[in-house]
Formats: structure tokens, C-alpha cells, sequence
């Protein structure tokens, strides 16, 4: 999804639509009207790229605060997929016929203060690591990798000034490749290495392994030396040795830490947690502390500790992700034991294909990558397990 401030003008000659635009399953949407355009006098607005269905339109719109009405346009002449979707600012004070295009209104939106309350009572975490009771599942410890100078240090500081996401676990820490201040109190842990991500292989994912993954070259060999780069900061910073779980957690993942204590409670024993039935996805990866002293082992195996060895030697990532090749590293190389928990994450990359809704009580809700959207998923995700547990005790 590509955010925009300037609309895309139509194809010249009209667009001729023969099959329904509107949803085929029930809509979560407060209202759609189809080949219809909503005109707005004046104001804010703006364009969102890539928006494949306008019931993802609705939703971004409901995301959007300023956003009062919105238009989704089936081929607006963008590369890849052409559609476009119009958040604009004011109701609509007129209607224009216009095929292919669909128009509506956002539904409710849920508070975000229920939320805040829930986060403050449940969070007991610093980053030094310090827990006062053993809490449900073992302790947490949690981290994110940011890149510097992006929407990603705006939805960490969000997230530290309402304690949630990693915030809200045991102990936690934001890991970069400089120093910096992402917010008062929070300063980012330095992993020297480049965070520039290229996308590819068979989905089309971030081929991202070697962010974990940096490249030495030994003078006296022209082989080069792997390693797991973030991953081998956790372990030299001893987490493993404080915590029973280790999250990693990307900064665009709407995380419920307090959602993750009972699924860890219910999977005790085993190497790591999958959160898809197609394999480990990066959004969220939770290892067990026992996981880690496996990778522990293999870097000390290595000459220089530098790299995991074994991985390294029996593993070829040319198009792998970060998270297909830590999955592997464990689970292939190790014998490290894996269980699957499907409510760990929601995206559409793993079948669920109303992600952007929030509508569950999932771990995680992947991608948000604005914070005014990604509040909006915590408000409607805790609204809707809310009203579930109130249906259930009436």
C-alpha cells in the first residue's frame, strides 16, 4: 500500500464494468453505493495506491480520522494492481455516476481509550528487564528492528507513549544500525548492518536474510562469514539467560503482548512458535529461551563466533527471508521443536483475508503502517473480543 496526497487522473474514454464491484461476503462497511462518485467541497483528502477492493477502502477510511467519506476507483492506471482508493474529508454533498468507481461512508470507530486503560493495567515491563511476579507463560522479552528516519520510528514513539506493542512485555528493546533517540526514554540498540530490504522469490517477500544475516570476508579466505546479526545481539545481551520467550515483533505488527501470554502458557516446552500453517512469517517470531541457546551453540561452534555454524554450512538462502531461514536454522538443522498457532497473526499472506479490519482477537494484525490506522485496529480488535464476552456472559 502506497500513500499518496495527489489523485490519479481516470483512463480517458471510460470504463466499461460488467460483474458487481461490491463485496461478495457481508460488508463491514457502514455504506457502499457502486459506479457512484461522492463529491466533496473542498477540504482534506487524500490517495491510497494498491487498494485491491473497496471494503480495504472503507476500512483505511475508518483508519483515517479526517476521513468522512471515500471513493475507490477499479483502474486508475497505476502499474501492478490499478486500483486506487479516495479518503476525503467531508460528507458527500452530491453524487456523480461514474462506472467502475464504488463510494461509501466509514462505519463506527471504536475508542482507542478502552485499550490504553487494558495496556496500563496489563504492563509491567522496562528495558533493563526487571519482572516482579512470573507472569502467565513465562517472561517476555520483546524487541522490534527499526529503520532510521522512518514511518517505523513514528509508530515506535506511538507505541511507547501508550505502552503497547512491546512496551507492554516484560522487557524490551528497539534494535537499529545507529544511535538514536526515538523517543524520551527510548534509544535505540546498535546491530551494525545495512537495513536496506529488496523484495523477491516465489510471494514476492522482503529477501531480507541478510538484514540478520551480515557478510564478513576473511582476507585469508574467500569464503564468507554469515551470521545472524540481530538475532546474535539478543543472544550476546544474555536475554535468553533472563526471559523464558524472545518476541520479535515488527514496528508495522498491531501486537496484543497480553494475547501472547496465553498461547506461550499453551505451547510450554516447545523450540518456537509458528504463526502460519505455510511456516514461520516475520510479522511476529517467538522463540523460546531453549531455542536460543541452541543458536547460542552453533555461533560459539564457529571459529570466530561470528556465525552458526551448522546453519550456515548446510542452508543456502539465496532468495530466503529472514524468517524462512531462521524457521529452517531451528527446526531443520537443530531438531528444535515447533508447534503452530494460527492466532498468533493475521495477514493476508497467511488466509486471513480481513486483516485490515481487526476484527479478532488475534496476536497480531499485520501490516499498519501509519499510526493513526494502526490505533484504529487495536480499538476495533478490543471492541469486538469486548462485545464477543459480553454476548457470551448474557
Amino acid at each position: 500500500v502506497q500513500l499518496r496526497r495527489t489523485r490519479r487522473s481516470l483512463p480517458v474514454g471510460g470504463l466499461q464494468v460488467k460483474d458487481s464491484l461490491l463485496p461478495s461476503f457481508p460488508s463491514q462497511c457502514g455504506k457502499m453505493e457502486e459506479n457512484v462518485e461522492y463529491q466533496v467541497e473542498g477540504g482534506w483528502y487524500m490517495s491510497l495506491d494498491h487498494i485491491p477492493d473497496p471494503e480495504m477502502c472503507c476500512a483505511m477510511c475508518q483508519g483515517v480520522v479526517q476521513c468522512k467519506a471515500w471513493t475507490w476507483v477499479k483502474d486508475a492506471g497505476l502499474d501492478g494492481c490499478p486500483s486506487q482508493c479516495w479518503l476525503k474529508g467531508g460528507l458527500p454533498t452530491g453524487k456523480q455516476s461514474k462506472p467502475g468507481l464504488v463510494s461509501g461512508l466509514p462505519p463506527d470507530r471504536p475508542s482507542f481509550l478502552a485499550v490504553v486503560a487494558s495496556s496500563a493495567a496489563s504492563a509491567s515491563g522496562d528495558a533493563a528487564g526487571a519482572v516482579a511476579a512470573e507472569p502467565l507463560g513465562g517472561s517476555m522479552f520483546c524487541f522490534s528492528l527499526m529503520v532510521p528516519h522512518s514511518y517505523e520510528q513514528e509508530l515506535l514513539e506511538f507505541q511507547h507513549k501508550e505502552r503497547i506493542s512491546i512496551f507492554g512485555c516484560d522487557a524490551w528493546d528497539v534494535y537499529s544500525n545507529i544511535s538514536l533517540s526515538v523517543c524520551p526514554g527510548v534509544r535505540t540498540t546498535v546491530v551494525p548492518t545495512d537495513l536496506t530490504v529488496k523484495f523477491g522469490g516465489d510471494s514476492y517477500t522482503a529477501l531480507n536474510s541478510w538484514i540478520f544475516i551480515a557478510v564478513l570476508h576473511n582476507f585469508s579466505s574467500t569464503e564468507p562469514y554469515l551470521f545472524f546479526e540481530v538475532w546474535k545481539r539478543v543472544i550476546d545481551d544474555g536475554r535468553h539467560k533472563k526471559h523464558n520467550w524472545i518476541a520479535k515483533v515488527d514496528p508495522d505488527a498491531v501486537f496484543f503482548p497480553e494475547r501472547l501470554r496465553p498461547v506461550a502458557a499453551a505451547h510450554a516446552g516447545v523450540g518456537y512458535i509458528s504463526n502460519c500453517k505455510y511456516g514461520l512469517h516475520g510479522p511476529i517470531e517467538v522463540l523460546s529461551d531453549q531455542a536460543l541457546y541452541v543458536l547460542e551453540a552453533d555461533y560459539k561452534a564457529s571459529f570466530d563466533g561470528k556465525a552458526p555454524k551448522q546453519c550456515v554450512e548446510q542452508l543456502h538462502f539465496g532468495l530466503w527471508g529472514e524468517d524462512f531461514f531462521l524457521s529452517r536454522c531451528l527446526w531443520q538443522v537443530h531438531n528444535v521443536t515447533r508447534e503452530t498457532a494460527p492466532s498468533l497473526m493475521c495477514e493476508a499472506h497467511c488466509d486471513c483475508p480481513d486483516w485490515y479490519w481487526c476484527g479478532g482477537d488475534a496476536v497480531t494484525y499485520h501490516p499498519f503502517k501509519r499510526a493513526d490506522m494502526y490505533k484504529q485496529c487495536m480499538a476495533n480488535s478490543f471492541a469486538a473480543v469486548a462485545g464477543k464476552s459480553a454476548a457470551v456472559a448474557a
